[in-house]
C-alpha cells in the first residue's frame, strides 16, 4: 500500500513539472523585455523649427517730394511746409488799382501831392503750413514790403515816401477734394487782414477774402501742369470823394485771377531734379478806382493784366527745393513791368 502510495505521489509531481516548463520560456522573454524597456533612454523630444521673422517693411522712398514745380501760381497739394520767398518788382504804374496792391486816396487834400510816375518795390514773404491730415491743412504768410515811390517833379510834395514795413498778413485753409499720386484738386479758402500802412503804402487797409481752386495733373513721367483759378473780393475799402461832387465810389473791388503752367523735369538724378516751368496768368478787374495821369482819378472796371514767368524749380530728394524766376507784363495795362522772384521751399 506505501509503494502504491508512492508511486501515485511521484507520477503527479512529474505531471506538476512537466505544466511547468513551457511557461518558462515566456516569463524570460518577457522579464527581458521589462529589463530592456527600463533601461533604454526616453526618446529625445524633437524641437519645433523656429517660426519664421516678419519681414521689416522697407522705407519708403520719397519719389516726389515735391511735386508742385511753379513759381507764382499757389500749389495744389496739401502738405506740411516752410516757404520763404523774395521778390523784387519795377515800374509799377497803378499800385493803387482796386486797392489790390495798396490803398487808394478818399480825395481829401492830405493824400493829394505829387503825381507819382512808378513804383519799384521788394517784398519778403514767410510761409507756414501745417497739414494735421493728408487732405488738410492751415496756412499763414507775413510779408514785409519796402517801396520806392518816383515822382513826377515840380508838381508839389509827394504823399507817400520810400519805407519799408509789414505789409497785409494773409491765411487760410486748403482742403484737397481730389489726392492722389497723378492728381490734385484743392479748394482754397484765403483772407487778407490789414495789417500794413496803407497810408504808407504798405497795405490796403481793408479785409479781403480770397477763394481759389488749384489743380495739379501729372502729365507724363516728366511732366505737369498746374493751375488755378480765384478771386480777391474786397470788404470794406477806401471811399473816394470826388472834387466835382460826383457819387462816392468806393476804391476797392473784386479782382479775379487765374493762370496755368506746365513743368518738365529736364534733368533727373537719385538726389535732385531740375525742371524748367512757364506761367502764365492773368487778372481781370470787375470795379473799383486808379489813380491816372496827371493825378485824375478813373474807373478800373474792365481792366485786363496779362504776364508772362520764366523759371525754374531745383528739387532734392529730402524735401527741399529751389526756385529762381522772372515775370513781365505783357498787356498795356500792367501791376508791374518786370519782377525777379526767388523762392526756398521745404517740404516735410
Amino acid at each position: 500500500m506505501k509503494t502504491c502510495t508512492v508511486i501515485v505521489f511521484l507520477l503527479f509531481l512529474h505531471a506538476t513539472v512537466a505544466a511547468q516548463q513551457p511557461d518558462a520560456p515566456a516569463s524570460s522573454a518577457a522579464n527581458a523585455a521589462a529589463q530592456s524597456t527600463a533601461q533604454a533612454p526616453p526618446p529625445k523630444k524633437q524641437k519645433a523649427p523656429p517660426a519664421a521673422k516678419p519681414a521689416r517693411p522697407k522705407p519708403l522712398k520719397r519719389t516726389n517730394i515735391d511735386a508742385t514745380m511753379v513759381g507764382y501760381i499757389d500749389p495744389s497739394p496739401v502738405q506740411t511746409q516752410v516757404r520763404v520767398r523774395f521778390d523784387a518788382g519795377f515800374n509799377a504804374p497803378r499800385p493803387d488799382r482796386a486797392e489790390y496792391f495798396y490803398a487808394g486816396c478818399n480825395g481829401s487834400p492830405s493824400c493829394k501831392g505829387a503825381i507819382q510816375r512808378t513804383l519799384n518795390f521788394q517784398e519778403l514773404y514767410l510761409l507756414g503750413e501745417y497739414a494735421p491730415r493728408e487732405r488738410f491743412s492751415a496756412f499763414v504768410q507775413v510779408p514785409f514790403r519796402w517801396i520806392q515811390p518816383i515822382f513826377v517833379p515840380n508838381t508839389g510834395q509827394p504823399t507817400i515816401s520810400s519805407g519799408g514795413g509789414i505789409s497785409d498778413v494773409q491765411a487760410g485753409l486748403k482742403l484737397a477734394v481730389v489726392a492722389s499720386g497723378s492728381r490734385s484738386l484743392t479748394v482754397q479758402f484765403g483772407a487778407s487782414f490789414p495789417s500794413g500802412d496803407g497810408s504808407a503804402g504798405l497795405g490796403t487797409n481793408h479785409f479781403s477774402f480770397e477763394p481759389k481752386l488749384l489743380l495739379f495733373q501729372r502729365l507724363s513721367d516728366r511732366s505737369a501742369l498746374e493751375a488755378e483759378a480765384g478771386d480777391s473780393h474786397p470788404i470794406g475799402g477806401t471811399i473816394y470823394f470826388a472834387s466835382d461832387g460826383a457819387a462816392p465810389q468806393n476804391f476797392a473791388a473784386d479782382v479775379a485771377m487765374y493762370g496755368v503752367g506746365p513743368s518738365y523735369a529736364l534733368i533727373r538724378r537719385d538726389g535732385y531734379s531740375i525742371s524748367p516751368v512757364l506761367e502764365v496768368v492773368s487778372w481781370h478787374v470787375f470795379g473799383g478806382l486808379q489813380t491816372g495821369s496827371r493825378a485824375v482819378v478813373q474807373s478800373a472796371a474792365g481792366i485786363d493784366v496779362l504776364n508772362a514767368k520764366l523759371g525754374a524749380r531745383v528739387s532734392f530728394s529730402n524735401g527741399s527745393s529751389f526756385y529762381a524766376g522772372y515775370g513781365r507784363g505783357l498787356t498795356s495795362d500792367i501791376w508791374y513791368r518786370n519782377l525777379f522772384r526767388i523762392e526756398y521751399r521745404r517740404v516735410f
